[in-house]
């Protein structure tokens, strides 16, 4: 049980570093987002509350990657609980709403995680737009289109890296 929680924070410490890698980068800062993937993954897996808290922590972790920005005001405003909001709200959307018609095969993986991940996107943008300020350099189809490319390969590592029993899959 402590061995499950701890390889859980060991996924969200990796998907954290490589979201701020180059490694994967296509481009015009066009990059996968792995946190949304694993909260995808665990929120169609474990249900709701996985998805809630895995998607709060995980969006903290990415929120604070972001830094802060120096307003025209001199002050400086740090972004923090915008993702944590977007990734916990689709964690227990995705948990409470689309986990019984799940089943696990390529294109629904593919629609799944294409489809969370745009929404996302979008939540969290909206979020900067009403914080903050529009950022017209920010990605919508391009990291969902690549999350829905590699969520298949990524459910299938997390499903033998976490070894899930089979009444947590449903097939």
């Amino acid at each position: 049980m402590i061995f499950e929680k701890i390889f859980i924070v060991i996924g969200i410490l990796l998907a954290h570093f490589l979201n701020g890698s180059n490694l994967f980068e296509l481009g015009n800062a066009v990059r996968p987002d792995f946190m949304v993937v694993f909260v995808v993954f665990f929120a169609l897996r474990k249900g709701a509350f996985y998805g809630l808290w895995l998607g709060f922590f995980g969006g903290l972790l990415t929120d604070t990657a972001l830094g802060g920005e120096i307003a025209p005001d001199q002050l400086v405003y740090y972004k923090i609980g915008l993702h944590s909001l977007s990734y916990a709200l689709v964690g227990y959307i995705i948990g409470k709403v689309t986990r019984n018609a799940y089943t696990e095969n390529y294109i629904s993986v593919t629609i799944y995680v294409l489809g969370f991940t745009l929404l996302s996107r979008i939540i969290t943008y909206t979020l900067f737009w009403i914080f903050f300020h529009a950022n017209a350099n920010y990605s919508f189809i391009y990291v969902s289109l690549y999350n829905g490319f590699l969520g298949p390969f990524l459910f299938f590592v997390f499903t033998w890296i976490y070894r899930l029993e089979a009444d947590e899959v449903r097939q």
